[in-house]
């Protein structure tokens, strides 16, 4: 039976360094059990309802129902985010926002929290614990879909000039025109994600990678088109952690069907097998509470 405890949502505005502000959602449930926090990043050409829809159902709520306080960060200038006077691309959701969401959920809990990052959130959660985060501040990393080294055509050279060009003109890229995903992309934002993937031949990300030392756990669809599990291993590898683990979830592996790019996460499948894996791992993984 589905547990259909109410949720506790609360939605806050936080701003970075820069002072450019963007939406946080906080998500709870009464339980029992007290997990430690949770922080979940939205991939490209989409938002925070991606973990948790109008009708509170998602991994956010399913983690909050499991004991764990979960906070859904929202990247700045999407959809309905709050007016941001700063620029609103990836570089800064990496180095001003990321860091405000850490030290936001610190002031909240005692314990290191869970980063869970899907598609380009996740690599903006690895890199974020890689160059921003104090190590004692992250739990373990949780990535679903998530990589830059295969595929990636459109923000790519020499695709990426007319993708840069289209957005450019119109002053963001229209993903739902396109079919991308439910939500357009500032400008800012593409351009950044344009020179990641088209710096991925040299060794700077790879580079960043191998400083994560915390526990990370990688899960990749068998048919995603998007970020394809080749992408997926490698960017695993390339983490220097020690606790790694790699899944690929797809029928071959003993899973339900073989998982797509979004359903690795929303289907109705991975409510079934994805998520309760995910909470299994969080489990293992707990940082104990303070004794203080």
């Amino acid at each position: 039976m589905a547990d259909v405890r109410p949720l506790s949502v609360s939605e806050e505005i936080l701003t970075g360094d820069d002072d450019g502000a963007f939406r946080i959602l906080r998500v709870d449930a009464s339980a029992e059990r007290h997990g430690a926090p949770v922080v979940l990043v939205h991939g490209m050409f989409t938002d925070r309802r991606f973990w948790l829809s109008e009708r509170e159902v998602g991994l956010a709520a399913y983690l909050a129902r499991a004991g764990h306080p979960v906070t859904i960060v929202q990247r700045r200038g999407l959809s309905d985010s709050p007016r941001c006077i700063r620029r609103r691309g990836l570089a800064e959701h990496l180095s001003q926002d990321l860091p405000a969401v850490a030290r936001r959920v610190a002031r909240s809990h005692e314990r290191p929290a869970f980063w869970i990052g899907h598609s380009f959130g996740g690599v903006l959660a690895a890199r974020a614990i890689a160059t921003q985060l104090p190590g004692e501040a992250v739990a373990g990393l949780v990535l679903l879909a998530s990589q830059y080294q295969v595929g990636k055509r459109m923000l790519d050279r020499p695709a990426n000039l007319a993708t840069k060009t289209l957005t450019r003109v119109l002053g963001h890229l229209p993903a739902r025109a396109a079919r991308l995903g439910p939500v357009d992309e500032p400008a800012a934002a593409v351009f950044d994600a344009c020179d990641w993937v088209e710096s991925r031949r040299g060794a700077g990300l790879d580079t960043e990678l191998a400083a994560i030392r915390t526990p990370v756990l990688a899960i990749s669809g068998a048919a995603d088109r998007v970020d394809p599990s080749a992408g997926c291993r490698r960017f695993i590898e390339a983490i220097g952690s020690s606790d790694k683990t790699f899944w690929l979830a797809g029928r071959a592996e003993g899973f339900e069907i073989d998982y797509d790019h979004p359903g690795i996460v929303v289907s109705k499948p991975a409510r079934r097998e994805i998520w309760p894996r995910i909470a299994a791992w969080l489990a293992e993984h707990e940082p104990p509470e303070s004794s203080t």
